[in-house]
């Protein structure tokens, strides 16, 4: 209530010293000069007034000096005054400056602003677009590039189906190429994986060709030789039948030819592809199926590496079959397969399943130093030639049950980790085990060696059971060590057997088996009673043959021995034998008529 007068007060007295200055102002020019001429005019008339008036006695020059002060004063007074006017102004319209030139600035940075947000989204929106047409591009080069790609394979495919080789062949290695370019583009395919399923569509188009039929393929031995018909003989004197037979034989022959080439080149590039200083090869990942396949010319694989499924289930091999040195880490199946001309897998090493069952060797097979990771399968396989195991290593086990060997089959150094089993297996040329390692249970039963059998120095480590196998010919045992159970029951020795130095550490049985010629135990070293019949009833007596010399049989253990054979002599026609105890003499050419005496 108290300030509220103070406040207008001093409002109005603002209100009146602004419209002083602005009166000031406005007439500034005409109140100097009426101020200076009236001043003067005052200074010079006022004294004289004064003195004509006779208010003063003379001119008083003190007050005409006075009044000029003061016209002085006023006048300095009035410029003061325009000067703080105009100063004021001044400052006004300086701070309006200011504050224009601000919210100019203040425009401006906001109109930059928003320039270099739009310029910054134009950016993005041009980079998107950019990206996107780039993308787009290369989809648009992947597209293409697929398609000439998949264009090439079309073609070569028909060309596959040609009359003539030379482009067949042409087809076959624009293939071969398209599998290495796919398997190379981690541009456009960075997923191996599906590298290899669009190589492994290729791959089984040309494993297709290889198992295509062949007509001319069966008659390969008798077109690989000279033209063998004689005119008269075989055309009764008729040049014109006997030219047009030869000509037409030229003629398959010559097709045949083209035909081995062309699949041999196949073979050839796969090999190529399978193997890289020992290492997994560009092609070693694919499938390969070649069931069924005739292979009239040479197949080599030596020194490949497969991991994935490698099928020649069925097939023929006419020529050299070679597989040395070739790694198989997955399932390698040559189940049926068969090799007319000689196969090697000497040092192949096949850490996947191997199957042979059914496998018909006719020449030589060599499997000399070759590796078995796991169980190795050659069921009812056959060899006609030689089949060489040499220093060969199954690490999970082995079945060579119902196994014809017709040649040599040569087992010696070999190493069996696990369960071994040639049940049945037939033997007509040597069979030979020396220095072979048993480290499962050995299956031997019911087998039969026709020649000699070896297996001197041999080690069982569990039990080796040989249930009525027959020996032919010399059964050698000699120096080798049974740490398992040993079954001969009732086995046949139908000439020699040898058991000098052998070992056996566990129960041991010769029950039945038939002895018919020279047996020497001299120095075996038994660590339990051995077994030579049956108990408790002493059935299935082992039985010698009487027509063998006396001094034949030997049952000297060696003096370390913790058991002895026990022996006793029986007599048969005058002639004494020393045989096991509970063993009993028999006559080979009948052997139901027992030599044994009544009560014997």
């Amino acid at each position: 209530m108290v300030e509220k007068p103070r406040n207008n007060e001093e409002t109005n007295a603002t209100t009146s010293v602004g419209k002083t200055e602005n009166f000031v102002s406005k007439h500034f020019v005409r109140l100097l000069v009426w101020l200076a001429v009236s001043g003067g005019a005052l200074a010079i008339f006022g004294p004289w007034l004064l003195y004509v008036t006779g208010l003063t006695g003379e001119t008083d020059a003190n007050l005409r000096l006075h009044i000029l002060y003061v016209t002085g004063g006023t006048i300095a007074v009035l410029g003061l005054v325009e000067t703080h006017r105009k100063n004021t102004t001044d400052r006004i319209k300086a701070d309006a400056d200011i504050q224009n030139y601000q919210a100019s600035q203040s425009y401006q940075s906001k109109t930059l602003d928003e320039q270099a947000r739009q310029f910054t989204e134009n950016i993005a929106k041009e980079r998107e677009k950019i990206e996107a047409d780039k993308a787009k591009n290369e989809q648009d080069h992947i597209r293409q590039v697929h398609a000439e790609r998949r264009s090439r394979y079309t073609t070569a495919i028909e060309q596959l189906s040609n009359d003539k080789a030379s482009i067949r062949l042409g087809g076959v290695y624009t293939l071969v190429g398209l599998v290495d370019e796919w398997l190379t583009d981690e541009k456009t395919i960075p997923d191996i994986k599906e590298r290899r399923k669009e190589g492994q569509v290729i791959i089984n188009n040309l494993c297709a060709y290889i198992r295509s039929p062949f007509l001319l393929a069966e008659r390969a031995g008798q077109l690989d030789k000279p033209y063998t018909k004689d005119l008269q003989k075989d055309f009764g004197g008729d040049k014109e039948k006997f030219d047009a037979d030869k000509q037409t034989f030229k003629q398959h022959k010559a097709t045949l030819e083209e035909e081995r080439q062309v699949r041999l080149s196949i073979i050839k590039e796969m090999h190529e592809h399978l193997h890289d200083a020992e290492k997994p090869g560009p092609w070693s990942a694919f499938n390969y199926d070649f069931s069924n396949t005739h292979f009239f010319y040479v197949v080599s694989f030596n020194h490949s590496y497969l991991s994935a499924l490698l099928n020649f289930s069925g097939a023929k091999f006419t020529g050299y079959a070679n597989f040395s040195l070739a790694e198989f880490t997955g399932y390698a199946n040559f189940s049926w397969a068969e090799f007319t001309g000689n196969a090697n897998f000497s040092w192949a090493e096949f850490t996947g399943n191997a199957n042979f069952s059914m496998a018909k060797f006719t020449g030589n097979a060599n499997f000399s130093m070759a590796k078995f990771t796991k169980r190795a399968d050659f069921c009812k396989a056959s060899f006609g030639g030689e089949a060489n195991f040499f220093d060969g290593a199954f690490l999970q086990g082995a079945d060579f049950s119902e196994v014809k060997f017709t040649g040599d089959a040569t087992f010696s150094d070999a190493h069996f980790a696990e369960s071994t089993n040639f049940f049945k297996a037939t033997f007509t040329g040597d069979g030979t085990f020396y220095k072979a390692k048993f480290i499962g249970p050995l299956l031997f039963s019911r087998a039969l060696f026709m020649r000699n059998a070896t297996f001197s120095k041999a080690k069982f480590a569990q039990e080796a059971n040989f249930f009525m196998t027959v020996f032919t010919k010399e059964a050698d045992f000699s120096s080798s060590k049974f740490s398992g159970h040993a079954s001969f029951f009732e086995v046949k020795f139908s000439s020699s057997d040898n058991f000098f130095k052998t070992k056996f550490a566990e129960n041991t049985r010769f029950s039945g088996a038939q002895f018919n010629g020279p047996t020497n135990f001299s120095i075996t070293i038994f660590h339990s009673k051995p077994e030579f019949a049956n108990t408790p009833n002493k059935n299935y007596k082992a039985k010698f043959s009487h027509k063998a010399a006396p001094a034949d049989y030997s049952f000297k253990t060696a003096a370390k021995s913790p058991y002895k054979i026990e022996t006793r002599e029986q007599e048969h026609n005058g002639v004494k034998f020393i045989i096991p105890e509970d063993a009993m003499l028999f006559d080979p050419d009948n052997p139901v008529a027992w030599a044994e005496p009544a009560g014997g």
